[in-house]
């Protein structure tokens, strides 16, 4: 029937009018389609008469403040043309998909199921616009720039260079919800990264100028609209009254939806209530792990840590402990297993010999465990290991140091030294002390360099000479043949490619022996920069020296130079009751040898 009969029709429901044909001339309705021909719309506000408005006019409900007027009514009527079911390829090809509260409108297309042809553009639209009306959106209101990204999407279809795209197709106003009033505490936001022992403390550091609060003023919410003319409504905001006092260490920056509380200095939030303060001093009794865990103040953070427990029975710190601050004041022992870390650490009490402390100035009444620091003070050394630049004891027993340089008024046994500069004893009363002096190499293996750097050569000669014997039984024939090549150029001859190829690999083998001997030049001159380094180093050490002011010993007590290049080692066993205040080194041509005086110069003790 519709093969001789054209079936134009005005509706606000397409697929009802449809239905109406199929029912009318006993056709299927799935056999049954429509052409959008043109539409028309109107609106109104309230109880107002309605308006009839252009398609080129529909951009006046782009403007937010229009479409969300809440008495605003849009309807639609559409053109159509009741047609047979022809092509569902484009149809199958579009699929539309919306966000959670209809606020905005994708259409999902599959490119590859699409041929081009000149007027495919319309088609896609008339497609999506069909979509839209079955899912009673309304068409043309709010697309903004629907039609140009169409427009790029069929491009994508004539150059075969995409298989899929999405479209916006229209978009209503998404809701703003409110803001409520709240307190955010930005400070214990950082104990998000604290382990558990740290969490326990319950101690949290700011930085000068860090906002440690935040007070979110109340905001109001705007409503929004769906694409269906929905108004979606927003909740008012909660108000809280917050009561928040400070002291001077905390500075107020209000802006217009928030008041930012400020650390004026560095140092550890105290909250008392709903009073806030920043402060520097930690005081406690003592220190135990289930309680305190492990406090990380921080080097740089001006924290000064204060511990007053002064006892021989029990620990001012116990064991597992973990401390960094600035400044740490100990009256008191301290346990085994503790890691202490401060710039300034003052300990009136002995340390276990498995504590370990760093420190760049350290000062220990009785010190039997680890210490790594710049300059250290100790009043009793036993057993303990030190390694410093700078070490000051008044009376060491069967300890191990390392360092630039280190003075002791009372040595007694069984203590071992490695030094860089100077050693300076007040007296030595005890037995089985060794005296190393060694080069400063600051944990770089001057030995191990030089070995690798001298393979390195090696291998690389041995490349060398191959290319040069290659080279060399070559060259004349080289030579040669590069005569007859030009010879053939001359003549206009044709040259047989493996001459060329000959002639090519012979500068290849060229360009390689420059490469290597580039190579093993720069292997030289690391080889040199190693060795002026150690030069420098073992300079120093022959000027460092074994000072024992009082100038008597005790029995068994040794010092050792070691140089590595020349690989040098200078030994000498101090004999008992020897009087000797100085013990040096001194080069001659190929050897070393030990320097002994009676008296020491001033400046050696420096």
């Amino acid at each position: 029937m519709l093969e001789n009969e054209k079936i134009i029709s005005y509706t606000s429901n397409p697929y009802k009018e449809l239905l109406a044909v199929a029912s009318r001339t006993n056709i299927d309705i799935n056999e049954l389609d429509y052409n959008l021909l043109a539409f028309s719309t109107w609106y109104r506000f309230g109880n107002e008469e309605w308006k009839k408005i252009s398609e080129k006019e529909l951009n006046i409900f782009e403007q937010d403040e229009i479409f969300l007027k809440n008495n605003l009514e849009i309807k639609q009527e559409y053109k159509i043309e009741i047609i047979h079911n022809e092509n569902k390829n484009i149809n199958d090809a579009i699929k539309l998909i919306a966000n959670k509260n209809l606020t905005k409108l994708i259409a999902e297309i599959e490119l590859q199921k699409i041929t081009y042809h000149d007027k495919i553009a319309l088609e896609l639209l008339q497609n999506i616009y069909k979509k839209m009306i079955k899912l009673k959106f309304l068409i043309g209101i709010r697309i903004f720039d629907f039609k140009k990204q169409l427009l790029e999407s069929v491009a994508k279809i004539k150059s075969s260079s995409h298989n899929f795209t999405q479209i916006t197709v229209a978009k209503g106003i998404s809701p703003i919800q409110a803001q409520d009033e709240i307190l955010v505490f930005n400070y214990k936001e950082k104990t998000k990264n604290y382990t558990q022992d740290e969490k326990r403390s319950g101690i949290i550091v700011v930085d000068e100028n860090e906002i440690i609060l935040t007070h979110m003023k109340a905001k109001n919410g705007k409503e929004g609209r769906d694409l269906n003319l929905h108004l979606l409504k927003v909740l008012d905001p909660m108000q809280n009254k917050f009561s928040i006092s400070h002291t001077d260490a905390i500075k107020i920056n209000e802006k217009e939806d928030r008041i930012e509380y400020i650390a004026q200095k560095k140092g550890f939030v105290v909250e008392d209530g709903n009073k806030y303060d920043i402060q520097n001093v930690l005081d406690f009794q003592e220190l135990d792990f289930k309680k305190i865990g492990t406090i990380k103040a921080g080097l740089d953070k001006e924290i000064i840590i204060n511990v007053k427990f002064p006892s021989d029975l029990h620990d001012a710190i116990n064991s597992g402990i973990k401390i960094e601050c600035q400044e740490l004041n100990v009256e008191g022992n301290v346990a085994a297993n503790t890691f202490l870390n401060a710039i300034k650490i003052n300990i009136k009490g002995t340390t276990h010999s498995k504590s370990k402390i760093n420190a760049e100035e350290i000062y220990v009444k009785t010190h039997r465990g680890y210490i790594e620091a710049k300059e250290v003070n100790i009043d009793l050394l036993e057993g303990g290991k030190i390694k410093a630049q700078i070490v000051k004891i008044k009376k060491s027993l069967g300890g191990i140091i390392e360092a630039d340089k280190i003075y002791i008024d009372e040595l007694l046994t069984n203590n071992t030294f490695t030094f860089y500069q100077n050693i300076v004893l007040g007296k030595c009363e005890g037995n089985n002390n060794k005296f190393n002096a060694k080069i400063k190499s600051l944990n770089k293996n001057y030995t191990e360099e030089l070995f690798n750097n001298k393979n390195q050569i090696l291998q690389i000669d041995q490349k060398i000479d191959i290319l040069k014997q290659n080279i060399n039984s070559n060259q004349e024939e080289i030579y040669a043949l590069e005569k007859k090549v030009l010879e053939l150029k001359n003549s206009n001859q044709p040259i047989p490619l493996q001459y060329e190829k000959i002639i090519k690999d012979f500068h290849l083998y060229n360009q390689e022996l420059t490469k290597q001997q580039n190579q093993r030049q720069k292997l030289e001159d690391e080889k040199n920069q190693i060795l002026q380094g150690l030069d420098l180093l073992q300079n120093e050490l022959l000027r460092a020296k074994l000072i024992n002011k009082s100038g008597k010993w005790g029995n068994m007590n040794e010092i050792k130079y070691e140089f590595l290049h020349p690989k040098v080692m200078a030994f000498y066993s101090i004999l008992e009751h020897e009087e000797t205040k100085s013990i040096g080194v001194i080069k001659k041509e190929t050897t070393i040898e030990i320097d002994r005086k009676l008296d020491y110069d001033e400046k050696d003790i420096q």
